[in-house]
């Protein structure tokens, strides 16, 4: 078992906290398992040369939030669509490309988002 510090958001903490307390676990286990569903989800995508092919879907206060993540990221968009939905914007993109510039532009709107999934097909 190895131990190290990590800063998490106050609201990811809290809910972090909150399931924690729920299955009478341990924050460190809720964080672990998170991470090692994150880490399989990810392997096959992190080979050399994998090319993804998938969706990104990301909900939002304002399209402006992710707006440029959709602009500077038009090589690997192959379409995209963005919808009201109760109040808050979600915009659903089909993206193609090499498996590290897929997994940046998943991370970047994963930070911008009030929640975020990629969803691969290949």
């Amino acid at each position: 078992m190895k131990r190290f510090g990590v800063s998490l958001p106050r609201d990811v903490a809290d809910k972090v906290d909150r399931i924690s307390q729920e299955m009478g676990v341990t924050r460190s286990e809720v964080v672990a398992t998170a991470l090692q569903e994150y880490l399989e989800a990810r392997r096959s995508h992190a080979e050399p040369g994998h090319q993804c092919l998938g969706v990104v879907m990301a909900l939002t206060d304002a399209f402006s939030e992710i707006g440029d993540v959709i602009e500077e990221n038009k090589a690997h968009i192959v379409a995209y669509t963005h919808l009201h939905v109760e109040g808050r914007c979600l915009t659903i993109a089909v993206v193609k490309g090499a498996a590290d510039q897929i997994e940046k532009l998943t991370l970047e709107v994963a930070k911008r988002s009030k929640i975020s999934r990629y969803v691969p097909l290949l």
